[in-house]
């Protein structure tokens, strides 16, 4: 069983290494594929886009369970590659942190503590989150970026996310005394090859400054990401057991090089 359980380790961080690789690959692979030399808007085109962002949280909490869900603040820091693809549309990819995390107050159940569901709610919860994200994007401009000083855009697409690391501190509202406070294990109700791997929508609205004469720009952007799956949180040692859905409305800042 020894000699198993040290097999699977192996397994999973050769597996974790090679998604690692392969985000890599896809981040940096536009900046090789596609010349940066000649006409600034021309088809193919790559610009570097580097931003930070504000995020509030929205969780969907079980009912029965939990009472008093509630996000706390958020923030995140990105930079994608974007593809001029002809006429008003461009393709981006790229790299992003995203920090982020909850409250609320519910049960709690290990040995030696009672687990009565009277809806007293007792313990209060605090997780906080994070992960890097791979966004893959369309943007659509409602005017030509070269001749206009203002472009407003719409954004939207797909991206994979991974929980690199969760921390919770969980303590009693009756008496104040912190009963955990340590790294957690937290990830996805549903997942596929690698735990703590999922996906995620994501669509907003820009407005981009264009400086002339040139491809660099400053942009903000609002947009809202949806988790496909929800959490799993297990708190200490299977003292609990609930989904949690999750959304972000996110207020970037951000400039093209």
């Amino acid at each position: 069983m020894k000699a198993l359980h040290q097999i699977r380790s192996i397994y999973k961080k050769e597996l974790k290494d090679k998604v690692f690789r392969l985000l890599l690959i896809f981040i940096l692979l536009p900046a090789f594929s596609f010349s940066n030399d000649g006409v600034p808007f021309r088809k193919g085109k790559v610009k570097h886009r580097l931003s930070i962002g504000v995020i509030k949280s929205f969780y969907q909490n079980h009912p029965e369970h939990t009472i008093n869900t509630k996000g706390k603040l958020g923030f995140s820091a990105s930079y994608q590659s974007e593809i001029a693809m002809g006429g008003k549309s461009n393709f981006l990819i790229g790299l992003e942190y995203q920090s982020t995390g909850l409250l609320f107050n519910g049960y709690y159940k290990k040995p030696g503590y009672t687990y009565l569901f009277d809806r007293s709610y007792s313990y209060l919860h605090e997780i906080r989150f994070q992960e890097v994200q791979l966004p893959i994007s369309i943007k659509i401009t409602l005017n030509s970026e070269k001749e206009h000083s203002y472009s407003p855009y719409f954004i939207g697409g797909v991206g994979a996310r991974y929980i690199f690391s969760s921390y919770s501190i969980i303590s009693s509202d009756s008496t104040g005394r912190t009963v955990y406070d340590a790294k957690d294990n937290i990830d996805f109700e549903n997942q596929r090859l690698m735990k703590g791997l999922n996906a995620y929508f994501h669509a907003g609205l820009g407005l981009q400054y264009n400086v002339k004469n040139s491809t660099r720009a400053v942009y903000f952007e609002l947009k809202y990401k949806y988790g496909i799956s929800r959490f799993h949180y297990d708190g200490n040692e299977q003292s609990n057991d609930l989904n949690i859905r999750d959304g972000h409305f996110i207020f970037i800042v951000g400039c093209r090089l």
